[in-house]
């Protein structure tokens, strides 16, 4: 199954008020850096979106304060034409009005990039989330697989230890209720003299 084949409520971004995902701590952290060739190129994609649109708003504030200078400037030269009579300056003033309709034509272009980019990013976002659903079923099966069998080894080992901590306590047992005995039977001191000649130089008895 790849994500296209994903059958998901187009709504569910907003119903769900799912966030922008590369914004998305979790879905970066859980998914950012995967090995998946659809999320990390629907990823690159949305972050170019994002990249274009803070490009755009920028632009936009850009071109608004050079619209502000171009109008005071055709207010200024229309002033010097109509009261102080220079009228060498017209042609500075139509160069103004250039410059003002070449401004109101980029901004409307932008304008309408800035209209319709937020349903490209939506569309992309939800493209991501069907990408970041069928992988993140797909790891989940294979994940679930590995923690039955790291379980089942463990519980393994857990077996074998509980039979070597048996075997220990056993050894230990035997161990103190020989030297009980032997401690007994003998004294003290032919314990030690015994354990020097003996244990010392790892001899068997």
């Amino acid at each position: 199954m790849t994500y296209k084949d994903i059958d998901l409520d187009k709504d569910i971004i907003q119903k769900n008020k799912i966030p922008l995902l590369i914004e998305d701590e979790n879905w970066i952290k859980l998914f950012g850096d995967v090995n998946d060739k659809n999320i990390q190129y629907i990823k690159e994609e949305l972050m170019e979106l994002v990249k274009k649109q803070k490009e755009l708003e920028r632009q936009k504030e850009k071109l608004k304060k050079e619209k502000l200078h171009a109008m005071k400037m055709i207010l200024g030269i229309s002033d010097t034409i109509n009261n102080e009579h220079k009228v060498e300056n017209i042609v500075l003033l139509d160069e103004y009005k250039q410059k003002l309709e070449d401004i109101n034509k980029e901004l409307e272009d932008i304008m309408y990039q800035l209209e319709i980019i937020p349903q490209d990013m939506k569309d992309m976002n939800f493209e991501l989330l069907k990408a970041t659903v069928e992988y993140g079923y797909r790891e989940l099966k294979t994940k679930e697989k590995k923690l039955n069998a790291v379980t089942e080894e463990l519980e393994t080992l857990r077996e074998k230890l509980k039979d070597l901590i048996n075997e220990k306590h056993d050894y230990e047992e035997w161990i103190d209720a020989t030297y009980s005995f032997l401690h007994g039977m003998l004294g003290s001191k032919e314990m030690e003299k015994l354990d020097k000649q003996i244990l010392d130089r790892g001899e068997p008895i």
